[in-house]
């Protein structure tokens, strides 16, 4: 075998090893989501709304999120932004379609297709801002208390 041969064996062997640790550092890592996942349960977020051990919102939450119909205003512009197509499914917005517009940042959306993200998503698909209420401050225990010169 010549030098050249040993050499290419071992970058082999090392370049293996290296994807080994990797893909066992990455499955390691989903281990507790994988692990909420099974055991189904849901945990509290923001200020009133669930979200799954999946990741995304619980129904009640989904359905709490207001909503329009495009078209139905006169200048039949999209509510709130000037966006005049679904940022999900990138289909233009027709009238009489049922569009979902995201509190926290005024993001709007076909009604179904950000129904079906937010089930596996918690934030806006466009700007990753939560759609859930934030929570209020919690209040500080030198709140009252006067400024000492």
């Amino acid at each position: 075998m010549g030098a050249l041969e040993i050499a290419f064996i071992g970058v082999t062997v090392v370049a293996v090893v290296a994807m080994a640790v990797l893909l066992h550092m990455c499955a390691r890592s989903g281990a507790p989501a994988a692990a909420a996942v099974r055991l189904g349960g849901t945990a509290e977020v923001g200020g009133g709304g669930a979200v799954e051990a999946a990741g995304g919102l619980d129904e009640a939450a989904i359905k709490a999120l207001p909503k329009v119909v495009y078209g139905a205003a006169a200048d039949d512009a999209p509510p709130a932004q000037s966006s005049t197509g679904c940022a999900v499914c990138l289909g233009e917005y027709t009238g009489g379609d049922v569009l979902r517009v995201l509190p926290g940042c005024a993001h709007s959306f076909h009604r179904q297709c950000v129904d079906q993200w937010l089930r596996l998503h918690p934030t806006c698909p466009v700007c990753r801002t939560s759609p859930l209420p934030s929570p209020a401050p919690a209040s500080s225990s030198l709140a009252g208390r006067p400024a000492q010169p």
